[in-house]
């Protein structure tokens, strides 16, 4: 399979991997063949690249590092308890989630045991993407990059948990700022964006009177976006002050803020967004939790399709994680553009006369102008 933007979706194509609303149920299953009326219909639900079944990469398997019906859990707990905040905010009632904790342990815990059973896939985490911009699809992938960076660390079952959940309901503050900043699909002005800074102070608050979720989950919510360097909100902490659980999730949040999509721009491309992180290290984040990072991202991941400094297409077959920047490459079209008649692998590791300039869907992707010479005070977009 080999992942296709939306705009050059034809009916007829096949998808090859299963899309889900953005409250976690099944949209379209894999195997579906495309029609005008569907590919509208993921128009209309802002999914911008699918999955399609092709030919000549048959063989080109893009695995999900967590199993759909493990995403639909996490993302259906997530769903149903920010609901209920929201209901509670709507009628001022006082917020009473009875089990909170425990019904996020056990949707995490899924989660973790997926990551366990498939340690192998942990450097192709870009491929968690389920391409909904959804804050409940946002979550989870962020607690997944965050657990992955935890495993690494060697942290046992339970920081793991206190840490996942942390970052499942990192933004779960969010809950409490007008419903019109909420629905707004322009960037936020400044005065809202000051505004948008008090979720961290609201989700502490609402996490630390649940019996059932740990002090440091919590603090999680509340310093996520704080930075080594003091620049962060909403205390302005400095170096240790800042706990290393918020501080992975603070990592793991920007990269799946800059390589989603949002209504007012394109993703940015994965090495982009590992630019920015690291040029943060030392200076926003701590260098060993960056590189434990970017240990786990695959920079073109599988399925991607890519452009040769020759002109040659292909997709991305195979990548070696200790090698992500040069990747195995199915080449299915010429340096003409002409189709090849019988594609064949190139590994860039063998071939260091050929690199990848940038991928054949550019229109998924914004230009670059993220560096590593940005600061927090100069951040790319909306960076959160």
């Amino acid at each position: 399979m080999r992942l296709v933007s939306l705009r050059q979706v034809r009916p007829g194509m096949k998808l090859g991997r299963t899309i889900f609303t953005e409250d976690g149920k099944v949209l379209l299953g894999t195997g579906m063949v495309l029609t005008e009326r569907l590919i509208s219909g993921l128009t209309r639900s802002k999914v911008d690249a699918v999955y399609i079944d092709d030919p000549r990469t048959a063989d080109i398997q893009v695995e999900e590092v967590i199993r759909p019906q493990t995403r639909q859990i996490a993302v259906e707990a997530i769903e149903k308890t920010f609901k209920q905040i929201t209901n509670s905010n709507k009628l001022a009632r006082k917020i009473s989630l009875k089990e909170m904790g425990l019904h996020f342990q056990r949707a995490f815990s899924s989660i973790l045991d997926d990551l366990l059973l498939n340690k192998q896939m942990i450097g192709h985490l870009t491929n968690i993407s389920s391409h909904s911009p959804s804050m409940y699809h946002h979550a989870v992938n962020v607690a997944v990059l965050s657990t992955a960076v935890g495993m690494s660390l060697g942290y046992n079952r339970q920081r793991l948990i206190d840490l996942g959940v942390g970052a499942m309901l990192h933004d779960v503050g969010k809950l409490s700022l007008p419903e019109e900043m909420l629905a707004k699909e322009e960037q936020w002005t400044a005065e809202e964006k000051e505004i948008a800074k008090e979720h961290t102070r609201h989700g502490f608050n609402l996490l630390r009177k649940q019996h059932d979720i740990s002090l440091l989950s919590a603090h999680v919510c509340l310093q996520h976006h704080e930075r080594l360097n003091g620049s962060g909100y909403p205390q302005g902490l400095q170096g240790k002050q800042i706990h290393e659980y918020a501080q992975i999730v603070g990592i793991a949040d920007v990269f799946d803020s800059l390589t989603s999509p949002r209504p007012w721009r394109k993703r940015y491309m994965p090495q982009d967004a590992l630019e920015y992180l690291l040029g943060s290290g030392g200076h926003l984040f701590e260098h060993h939790l960056v590189n434990a990072f970017i240990k786990h991202i695959a920079v073109f991941p599988i399925g991607s399709s890519v452009v040769l400094g020759t002109g040659e297409v292909g997709v991305v077959s195979r990548v070696d994680p200790d090698y992500s920047h040069r990747p195995t490459v199915r080449i299915i079209k010429d340096g003409r553009g002409n189709d090849v008649l019988h594609p064949y692998d190139l590994d860039l590791k063998a071939n260091l006369q050929l690199f990848v300039v940038g991928f054949e869907d550019d229109d998924l992707f914004r230009m670059s102008d993220v560096s590593r010479t940005q600061t927090e005070t100069n951040p790319p977009d909306d960076l959160p």
